[in-house]
């Protein structure tokens, strides 16, 4: 039987998490090492300058006191038994499109994954592109969903790559094969005064642009079609480097 690592931003107690759980393990041993609260937006980030703690909530089911690849790096080096055969992070709620995977702490996970050389899906659920509060999502659809397509990439993975799945609902049930879109937004900084008449600040999601090029993500979501990436971590520019070596070619300092 083949095995599965879960972990998300959202944290254990999420329904997206554990209703992806129900799903799976009806044809796999599924781990899930999770962080204990929500850890959103957090990318790649580790815990350094505190301790941290594993909790068991049941069997196979751990809830760990910091970040998504702290979760991944535990779960991998002090919890599971052997190496799993497919990471999955999510199910997260909300989009992760396009310039998302820079922020996500539910790709960031798959991106750790990649790192161990183990393949590796990041997984989101989309009521409606852009509303990030007050979603009704259809849980056990996206897991069903999600399941099958696992079952197809344990058969046919690549190395070296991260796949991101946005479900959008409702969806015509068709997947589209997808490259990233372009999303622009600048945070809203909301600034508020505290009891004390001290300044405080929020960092809100301000209102997004999309590029909703044919093929993209952003395309495909918005199409009503499940779009499934493939991102290779690689942020070389190479022609713009080969550039920028003739620039400096005869430069001195």
């Amino acid at each position: 039987m083949k095995t599965i690592l879960l972990t998300n931003d959202d944290g254990f107690y999420s329904k997206g998490l554990t209703t992806l759980k129900t799903a799976l393990e009806k044809k796999y041993r599924v781990w899930i090492v999770a962080p204990d609260k929500e850890q959103s937006a957090i990318s790649m980030a580790l815990t350094l300058n505190q301790p941290l703690r594993i909790n068991q909530v049941e069997k196979d089911t751990y809830a760990v006191s910091g970040t998504t690849a702290d979760c991944v790096n535990i779960a991998l080096q002090k919890i599971l038994p052997g190496k799993p055969d497919f990471i999955v992070s999510g199910m997260n709620l909300g989009e992760n499109l396009s310039e998302d995977v820079f922020f996500s702490g539910t790709v960031g996970g798959a991106f750790c994954g990649y790192l161990y050389g183990i393949p590796s899906l990041a997984v989101s659920l989309i009521a409606e592109l852009g509303i990030y509060q007050q979603q009704t999502l259809e849980f056990t659809a996206g897991a069903n969903i999600t399941a099958r397509i696992m079952e197809k990439l344990l058969d046919c993975h690549q190395e070296n790559v991260v796949y991101n799945l946005n479900i959008p609902f409702p969806n015509n049930g068709t997947i589209a094969l997808t490259s990233l879109g372009n999303k622009r937004y600048t945070p809203d900084i909301i600034e508020r005064i505290d009891p004390r008449g001290r300044k405080y600040y929020w960092t809100g999601t301000g209102t997004p642009k999309y590029d909703s090029k044919q093929g993209s993500d952003i395309w495909a979501v918005k199409n009503k079609l499940i779009s499934l990436s493939v991102i290779k971590y690689d942020l070389n520019a190479t022609s713009e480097l080969t550039q920028l070596a003739s620039a400096f070619e005869q430069f001195q300092l």
